[in-house]
């Protein structure tokens, strides 16, 4: 889930149940991107339309009593909690509605931000491994040259 929920996805339990079934023992990096190519972010507008079959006055806002129920009674159930939390980041005006469209430009960037700082750890870890390689190298016992592979100290460090 959570590395799916890295490069900006949120997928359900049955999204990941089509891909990591009880015969799958690993995922590679090709698996994984294709993966993401399959299962692409929510829009704004398709986030739109799902909150405007609840709202069906159509006032641009839903209350929190009623996301509650719905989110922990339909589909992939939340906890009391988790709703809470959702609230308490969108909660804009305090006034016990949730604007959702205010909330889905706060989804969208926030997916959009864990995407692109997704990307940079990749970037910076395929520079460091890329440094590491070339940086020692260890003779075998057939005379041929091979890089070895020491960890950065930095890699070990539990505060990094």
């Amino acid at each position: 889930f959570s590395v799916l929920q890295q490069a900006g996805r949120n997928p359900s339990q049955k999204t990941v149940n089509k891909y990591w079934t009880s015969q799958t023992t690993t995922l590679n990096f090709d698996d994984f991107c294709t993966i993401l190519k399959k299962e692409k972010p929510a829009t704004k507008p398709e986030l739109l339309e799902a909150f405007g079959k609840i709202d069906t006055d159509n006032t641009g806002y839903i209350l929190h009593d009623e996301l509650y129920k719905i989110l922990t009674t339909r589909g992939e159930k939340m906890t009391r909690d988790e709703v809470s939390a959702i609230i308490k980041q969108a909660d804009f005006n305090c006034s016990g509605k949730l604007d959702y469209n205010k909330f889905c430009d706060l989804y969208i960037t926030t997916s959009e931000q864990c995407c692109k700082t997704a990307r940079e750890k990749l970037e910076v870890d395929s520079r460091l491994r890329q440094q590491q390689f070339g940086s020692q190298a260890e003779t075998s016992s057939e005379g041929i040259t091979l890089p070895v592979l020491k960890p950065s100290p930095r890699i070990l460090r539990k505060t990094d």
